[in-house]
């Protein structure tokens, strides 16, 4: 399984085996300072919720393939503590390779309460994945004290972080925090931080000596 990050919290994932291909959450041209509009295909799209930074599902071309190889699976939260009060719901989801196994989990805005989120219905879906992607710049989803908690509580292989803030693109302050801040706070938690310098990962290929990868974005 190949993972693409596009940038802010959209990914693409592909089987390479197949050629399918899913996109998620991707941004709405213009809702994300400093990102280029989206160009891409896929096989289907998948939004976490309706906000312009995570529903721009216009900006994929579909192309349709006959299979899908993932088994796609969800649980439906809150993108706040206050029961979506304050934003709204969040889908968390859940994507299986049938073929090779792999689980990813792909966050969205989480910002609901642990006590909330974690019951053992939705731990059965949420540990022990193969890859999760957690957005960690606070504010509208969980902070960075809060991502690195879910991350110890879920125990993914690999954590992905996204919905941060970069000196190139992203919300300023005060409204997102920054992806320095975050791995500054997960090394000093212990955690192992490694930097790759493309946008894209095989997960067959995956260098798991470290707890968290930084994926650059490839929609600078």
């Amino acid at each position: 399984m190949i993972i693409k990050y596009i940038g802010h919290a959209c990914f693409k994932i592909l089987d390479d085996k197949t050629g399918y291909s899913i996109i998620l959450d991707p941004y709405r041209y213009g809702s994300v300072p400093g990102f280029g509009k989206i160009v891409d295909v896929a096989s289907e799209v998948l939004c976490s919720h309706g906000h312009d930074d995570h529903a721009g599902s216009e900006h994929v071309k579909i192309e349709p393939k006959e299979e899908s190889p993932f088994k796609v699976e969800y649980i439906d939260t809150f993108h706040d503590p206050e029961k979506g009060a304050l934003r709204g719901e969040n889908r968390i989801y859940v994507i299986t390779n049938k073929r090779t196994g792999e689980k990813l989990v792909h966050y969205g805005d989480i910002g609901e309460k642990f006590e909330d989120l974690l019951t053992e219905e939705n731990l059965v879906l949420l540990k022990d994945a193969d890859i999760a992607l957690v957005p960690v710049g606070g504010v509208y989803t969980y902070d960075m004290l809060e991502a690195l908690e879910l991350i110890d509580r879920t125990t993914p292989k690999l954590a992905i972080p996204m919905h941060f803030r970069s000196e190139i693109a992203g919300f300023g302050l005060p409204n997102i925090d920054s992806l320095e801040k975050f791995m500054d706070t997960a090394a000093g938690k212990g955690k192992k931080v490694g930097i790759s310098r493309v946008s894209f990962i095989n997960t067959g290929d995956i260098e798991l000596g470290s707890d968290i990868l930084v994926l650059r974005p490839q929609n600078f």
